[in-house]
């Protein structure tokens, strides 16, 4: 507001600042209201940067390719991560409760380039790290719709992962580990159990027989009346059915997930569900509906409500074999991201249903210094030899803030180009700026 200054003196505990800035104006400021720019690596700017001290050329490369799309690499998302305390103290509160045995739900809200995948991505990080087994998918309209309730289960098996004796494992691990479980009463788990105790791991009708089971499609083995690799109904296994009034039987088996992953030590299952508002994209009013049946649902079996332990009438149940839509007790922590739609049916709807809400704001001007100052670093590392004056960092990230407004992802994509342009134009590949 005021320009760039320099501080010449604190007061209150650090709380105020004197700046006399550069046009001749003496003043106190609170100290939230100063943006601090100091040289790099002199008092650490930032939380996150010792995080990154250590990173070589490659891994900086690395990193910087995923910001100019304006992203965090999947395995950095922790420690470049800021001014998010408040949301992140909530997601670990819940991963906290989902360890005790308490599931529940949340909604992470946020308009377009907030950063509610990054927290997403975060919470991903945390629950592997928590011991606990967690799938991380994004609804879309076309391919992964809630009124279409097999393909979410596929993505969700598919992007299954949990981390035990320190190595990665999926849906199917997850399946040969429980193996060892009393579940004959589920409809579809206690069936599949009992065929993979029989099961030869290498057999190439196991590999159909798995595909089958993660909801992908078999045809290929199967276009032969006499194949030796068709799924066949003498399986006595239930199908996985490919419409809309199947909500049921994908929350049974989730809800079956859940209370797996316990029994096996590993304290719940995690869903993450990003771009949960596209369900509001649907205009055809019965998919809408069975969209919203589905994801009500999904947040009732998270939050244990005993309505759903027996055929309820008042939710959609599939007509060919229905089940309650929660097995026993799940241990299950659901979190929705998505933009606002006040005046959509199927946001109102979730939303009443959902008791927690963490809400987004742009970053503050502290996030925003921090996250550029380690991007500078991170930059360094991978370019050897790259400098950036002071003043040229000012008036970057004097920039790049103004672009805050549009999101974090893109004021973290204009920051790495701005330093792309500052580099090049230093080694004569661009030409200089014009003053």
């Amino acid at each position: 507001m005021f320009g760039d200054g320099e501080i010449l003196d604190t007061r209150w505990h650090g709380t105020e600042l004197l700046v006399l800035f550069q046009s001749g104006l003496r003043l106190w400021l609170p100290t939230q209201r100063v943006l601090l720019l100091s040289k790099l690596g002199d008092a650490t700017p930032g939380q996150a940067q010792p995080a990154f001290a250590a990173i070589d050329t490659i891994q900086a490369r690395r990193m910087l390719e995923a910001f100019r799309l304006g992203i965090v690499p999947h395995q950095d998302v922790e420690s470049f991560t800021f001014g998010r305390d408040k949301p992140i103290a909530v997601l670990d509160a819940a991963l906290a409760n989902l360890a005790r045995g308490q599931g529940d739900v949340f909604m992470v809200e946020g308009e377009y380039g907030t950063g509610k995948t990054h927290l997403l991505e975060y919470a991903h990080h945390r629950a592997l790290a928590s011991g606990m087994v967690t799938s991380l998918v994004q609804f879309d309209p076309a391919e992964v719709s809630p009124h279409r309730p097999k393909r979410v289960y596929r993505e969700i098996v598919h992007n299954l992962r949990y981390i035990k004796d320190e190595t990665e494992h999926g849906f199917r691990d997850l399946l040969r580990s429980a193996t060892a479980l009393d579940m004959k009463d589920h409809a579809f788990l206690g069936p599949v159990l009992a065929k993979l105790r029989r099961t030869d791991v290498g057999q190439q009708q196991t590999e159909v027989f798995w595909q089958w089971i993660e909801g992908e499609s078999t045809k290929e083995y199967a276009t032969e009346q006499k194949s030796p690799f068709r799924v066949k109904g003498g399986q006595r296994i239930p199908a996985l059915y490919d419409f809309s009034t199947a909500a049921d039987l994908y929350c049974n088996i989730l809800s079956g997930l859940s209370w797996m992953a316990r029994e096996l030590g590993m304290k719940g299952l995690v869903l993450l569900v990003d771009e949960a508002e596209t369900v509001t994209h649907l205009w055809d009013i019965m998919y809408l509906a069975r969209s919203v049946n589905f994801m009500d649902g999904l947040v009732r079996t998270a939050q244990n409500d005993p309505d759903l332990k027996r055929i309820n009438d008042r939710m959609v149940h599939n007509r060919v074999r229905p089940v309650p839509y929660i097995y026993r007790d799940p241990s299950l922590l659901l979190v929705f991201a998505t933009t606002p739609s006040p005046y959509d049916y199927a946001y109102i709807k979730l939303a009443n249903r959902i008791k927690h809400r963490v809400e987004l704001e742009p970053l503050e001007d502290k996030a925003l210094y921090d996250a550029f100052s380690t991007m500078v670093m991170i930059y360094q590392r991978a370019y050897p030899g790259f400098e950036i004056s002071d003043l040229d960092q000012k008036k970057l990230l004097r920039e790049a803030s103004r672009r805050n407004i549009e999101g974090v992802r893109t004021f973290i994509k204009f920051s790495v180009e701005a330093l792309d342009v500052t580099r090049l134009r230093a080694q004569g590949i661009l030409p200089a700026k014009k003053d």
